[in-house]
């Protein structure tokens, strides 16, 4: 089924806006459980680098990375990696080998990023100890950057307390965090650092009382085998572009289904192919040209866009002939650039439940758009963890919140404070058409 679109102008609003912490839309203060403004994922890269968590602007963490994402957070404007163990063999996801300690430092020293790696690979990170090596290296180190490990959760409460260490060393540290905005923010995140000792080290850290009733993550529990996606509420969950791998994964870890939102082949006859993930060729080179011939992965275009001339070809592989990436089939790319019937005939290898719901990514969003979608949404949710995926994530948070808004009941106020959470600054002069979609489907904001 493919939704009939209507335009509009992406200029302002296509990677977001800042928004503050707390945000008036009508005469309600929408108080997000973010640390600080949280931009769309992905920092300058949101294609390549839509699974980086934004704990601050200038911190992202992610569980364990490929080679190639250590290559993606260089086309995406970071400064520096920090890895939190000396990973020897780190082992593999989706398929795909994990960077050991050594091919991580080797990828950056190449892209030009500062690498760090903190702890022993059996030294505890629940720690005090762990807390403090993590920050010494985070001021020594350049921003933004990258933190990592094989075990999210690690490098997200290590990361989370650091900031939390700052403020209390550091009176000027911005943002302020204390066991309150820890526990909010971690809970947000879709973790649970609930347990007696983690809550001791929290304690130790800020230097307050132990929380005994801190809230906790409401997502599906064992949504951190795909730690790539973006928790919604409860059984919704977001992701930009999954790889071929990472099917696998979402089998393993419970997932039932998979919807797609970006674009087929073709739209009323004529082609409509979104782009595919280059290494060192920005996102927005577009697919065809006005004329709809295809030209972003023609080598005439890709010389003239590379993100990085003086980039070693090493960084491509050892045998490249070029610095910079001429087609991607991992993320079901061609010749030409997504496509998603490639995608659809890997599904049917799958157990997952596949479905493929388009929106261009220039729809102007309404209640009607999402009302021919309403039913299948609900059947699907009522199903089990459900998977949206677009480019970026932007279509399947703006549809995945109101999904889940729907399923459960939610009202306006919480639909605004999910997506604004997630990045996406939504209000009535920011994305206005998905704020008005949201009014109509859920109704306005009670006394407002």
């Amino acid at each position: 089924m493919i939704v009939r679109i209507a335009k509009r102008n992406t200029t302002a609003v296509q990677y977001g806006l800042l928004f503050f912490r707390s945000m008036s839309t009508g005469s309600v203060d929408l108080r997000l459980d973010t640390l600080s403004p949280r931009s769309v994922p992905g920092f300058k890269s949101s294609k390549k680098l839509w699974w980086a968590k934004e704990v601050t602007p200038k911190l992202y963490v992610a569980g364990g990375l490929t080679d190639t994402q250590i290559k993606y957070a260089h086309d995406g404007g970071f400064n520096g990696v920090i890895s939190l163990y000396h990973e020897n063999d780190p082992g593999q996801f989706g398929g795909e080998q994990l960077a050991s300690v050594s091919e991580a430092k080797y990828a950056a020293k190449i892209a030009g990023l500062q690498f760090d790696a903190i702890l022993k690979e059996n030294e505890d990170w629940a720690c005090v100890k762990s807390v403090e090596k993590l920050t010494h290296s985070i001021i020594e180190m350049e921003k933004p950057i990258m933190l990592y490990g094989s075990q999210p959760q690690a490098v997200a409460f290590t990361t989370l307390l650091h900031t939390a260490y700052m403020s209390k060393l550091d009176s000027k540290y911005e943002p302020r965090v204390n066991s309150e905005k820890f526990y909010k923010m971690s809970a947000l995140m879709g973790m649970d650092f609930t347990a007696d000792k983690l809550k001791s080290v929290v304690a130790e850290i800020t230097g307050e009382p132990i929380v005994s009733n801190p809230p906790k993550c409401d997502a599906y529990q064992n949504w951190m085998g795909y730690w790539l996606g973006h928790p919604v509420y409860k059984n919704w969950f977001t992701a930009g572009q999954i790889r071929r791998g990472h099917l696998k994964e979402l089998e393993v870890h419970g997932y039932k289904s998979v919807i797609n939102m970006r674009m087929g082949k073709t739209l009323d006859s004529n082609p409509s192919q979104e782009t595919v993930n280059l290494i060192n060729i920005p996102d927005n080179v577009n697919t065809y040209d006005e004329n709809y011939n295809p030209v972003r992965q023609t080598q005439s275009t890709l010389e003239n866009v590379v993100l990085d001339p003086a980039l070693d070809r090493k960084h491509i592989s050892p045998s490249s002939m070029v610095n910079y990436e001429t087609q991607n089939a991992e993320e079901y790319g061609d010749e030409i650039g997504f496509n998603e019937e490639i995608e659809s005939e890997h599904f049917k290898e799958s157990s997952l439940k596949y479905y493929h719901l388009p929106l261009d990514i220039n729809i102007i969003y309404s209640a009607d758009v999402f009302q021919q979608y309403k039913d299948k949404l609900l059947e699907i949710g009522r199903d089990g963890p459900v998977l949206f995926h677009c480019a970026i994530g932007k279509r399947a948070a703006f549809i995945g919140v109101l999904a889940a808004a729907v399923q459960y009941n939610k009202d306006l106020q919480w639909a605004l404070k999910r997506i604004n959470e997630l990045g996406f600054t939504v209000n009535e002069t920011s994305f206005s058409d998905v704020y008005k979609m949201y009014n109509d489907v859920i109704g306005p904001i009670k006394n407002a």
